[in-house]
């Protein structure tokens, strides 16, 4: 996949399905100073591609958020008519995604499924934050949502996920979703649809310094054993229907982390534009009929 930045071509995103961006744990559509996506809908849209919110929460439970995505849903496709969206998820919004379609009823209006960076073999840090397993190279002593969650309790985390505009938070929920156990039995009990189109994307650190918020994280599941990982999900668990590979990867000197993958930075992150990734993500479904 070419990253460069190159100049718009209008057109080039002009997807036969509306698309919907899915968040990930801790994001909000419309939070001020860490708003999910970035530059990256602007980037699409400049390309030609009718691009809309999921406006779901940062903290709360797949099957809670899948609820409240099924009339967004419905939403963009009475706005559109259109008969299907295709879906493009990070990280949590993955999971969500697969949920609404599995479980809710909705896979005859989804086209395709794309997720980035989603935990779907779910996340040895979600086991240690969560207290699940003990931290016991201490990596993540300092780790603020493990501070948060089992020292002060769940509760503080949803007292501030209401500050930043959830409405009934339940961070406890959210994240117990992410941990290994919780995905297997996920994995057994959400089936993929036959009708849409999987397919996902990851990406890898090379080494702590390519992200310090993520250098704790990332070691701690070298030192688990976990492999090669973006600092939260491994790469054995980004994979999910037809995985599309790594972004980035050909080239051994650049490391992406996880919030990489939503523009965290909103500039060039060692040479690679990642709104231009999302672009020849939908330029690829454009061509795929999507």
């Amino acid at each position: 996949m070419d990253t460069m930045t190159r100049p718009a071509q209008p057109g080039r995103c002009q997807t036969k399905h509306p698309i919907i961006l899915l968040h990930g744990i801790g994001y909000r559509d419309d939070m001020f100073l860490l708003a999910s996506w970035g530059r990256i809908p602007d980037a699409l849209r400049a390309e030609g591609a009718e691009v809309y919110l999921g406006g779901l929460d940062a903290w709360n439970s797949h099957e809670n958020s899948a609820a409240k995505l099924k009339p967004k849903v419905e939403a963009v496709l009475q706005e559109t008519g259109a008969g299907k969206v295709n879906l493009i998820a990070h990280s949590k919004g993955g999971l969500e995604a697969r949920y609404l379609i599995a479980k809710l009823g909705m896979g005859a209006q989804v086209a395709s499924l794309t997720t980035v960076c989603t935990p779907h073999q779910g996340s040895l840090v979600a086991d240690v934050v969560t207290g699940l397993i003990p931290d016991r190279s201490g990596l993540l002593r300092f780790n603020l949502l493990r501070w948060l969650g089992q020292k002060l309790g769940f509760k503080a985390l949803d007292f501030l996920a209401r500050l930043t505009g959830d409405h009934s938070p339940q961070a406890r929920l959210a994240l117990d979703g992410l941990t290994r156990p919780s995905m297997e039995r996920f994995n057994r009990e959400v089936v993929d649809d036959p009708g849409v189109y999987y397919q996902s994307y990851g990406t890898l650190m090379r080494g702590p310094a390519d992200d310090p918020v993520f250098a704790a994280t990332y070691s701690l599941l070298l030192l688990e054993q976990q492999g090669d990982n973006d600092g939260v999900v491994p790469v054995a668990s980004c994979q999910w229907g037809n995985f599309r590979g790594l972004i980035a990867q050909s080239d051994p000197g650049t490391g992406l982390s996880h919030a990489d993958l939503v523009d965290y930075r909103g500039s060039l992150v060692q040479g690679i534009d990642i709104p231009q990734v999302y672009v020849g993500m939908v330029d690829d479904l454009r061509q795929r009929g999507f």
